[in-house]
């Protein structure tokens, strides 16, 4: 699990765990409408979430990461919803099959490249709307209830900064908005110029924690390359080359290369291999050990 992912999921529990234990302990307090509002809120961006995740690593089978994404979604809006009775409870379990259904089919449809930037464009919106749901939960409190810690999260700066820090921090393990998407990954290719390679044509991938670079490649058609893997990174890690028709194919980690080429480095350490032609086409590398190319350790060969 990369330490992005990991730090989304323990913001994401502390929150509903937090906007739980308001909601039970002000539930008489709070109105109807602000508890309809509030399950349905947690219920659809939970499931949104969740089944994205879940559909990452349930990679090609749909029904599966559909399946679980809408259950997430449906105990958490049902879980938020509880505490004001049957209305709210309706609306978080409505909120969060829809929310768990959205969720699958994003993780589903995102190019392997943009997943880790995805997670975190989500876990931004996550935050958002639970900080807007704990300012509305205090905000029902009375007046003598009220203390110094509850004044301070109901100040706008404390939701800001917290925000602001949590971005930083997502930002800090790798940048999230990639450089190279939509057209410009087409745009953008790196090309193996002949005149700057000797007789063996010599190509290097740097594996970073997670993502390689460059990420999209060009060389030619029968041309042999020593493809060198040099790991800057503070983990091991490893790439394997299939076709994109045998990546995109369930359980695609299984084919390891199909016998075309898997490199692997220690941390600061580099390993090089021959690679013969390749036919004309696209190729998919990535990291074959766990949860890296669900990182984002992903990029594209094309042979022309």
């Amino acid at each position: 699990m990369s330490n992005s992912l990991l730090w989304i999921l323990i913001v994401s529990i502390g929150l509903l765990v937090g906007i739980f234990r308001l909601c039970a302990v002000l539930y008489k307090q709070i109105r109807l409408m602000s508890g309809m509002m509030i399950s349905m809120a947690t219920g659809m961006v939970s499931g949104i979430v969740g089944g994205t995740i879940i559909a990452i690593y349930l990679s090609e089978d749909l029904f599966q990461s559909t399946v679980w994404g809408v259950l997430v979604g449906l105990f958490i809006g049902f879980i938020m919803g509880l505490p004001f009775g049957i209305l709210a409870v309706t609306d978080g379990v409505l909120s969060g099959l829809m929310g768990g259904m959205m969720g699958a089919m994003l993780g589903e449809m995102i190019p392997p490249e943009n997943i880790e930037q995805l997670l975190k464009i989500l876990f931004i919106l996550f935050i958002g709307v639970h900080l807007l749901m704990i300012y509305l939960l205090l905000s029902e409190m009375r007046e003598n209830q009220t203390n110094m810690m509850v004044k301070l999260v109901k100040n706008p700066l404390f939701s800001g900064g917290f925000l602001f820090c949590s971005i930083y921090l997502l930002n800090f393990t790798g940048p999230i908005i990639a450089k190279d998407i939509g057209n410009e990954q087409h745009q953008h290719k790196e090309t193996v110029p002949k005149e700057n390679m000797s007789s063996s044509y010599a190509l290097e991938i740097k594996a970073l924690d997670f993502s390689y670079e460059p990420r999209n490649i060009s060389i030619n058609r029968g041309e042999e390359y020593e493809i060198t893997l040099k790991n800057v990174g503070k983990d091991e890690h490893d790439i394997s080359i299939v076709s994109r028709d045998e990546f995109y194919k369930k359980n695609a980690e299984d084919f390891h290369g199909v016998g075309r080429l898997h490199l692997h480095a220690k941390a600061g350490e580099s390993a090089s291999t021959i690679i013969g032609s390749l036919p004309e086409g696209n190729y998919i590398f990535y990291c074959t050990l766990p949860g890296h190319k669900e990182a984002g350790m992903v990029g594209e060969i094309t042979v022309m």
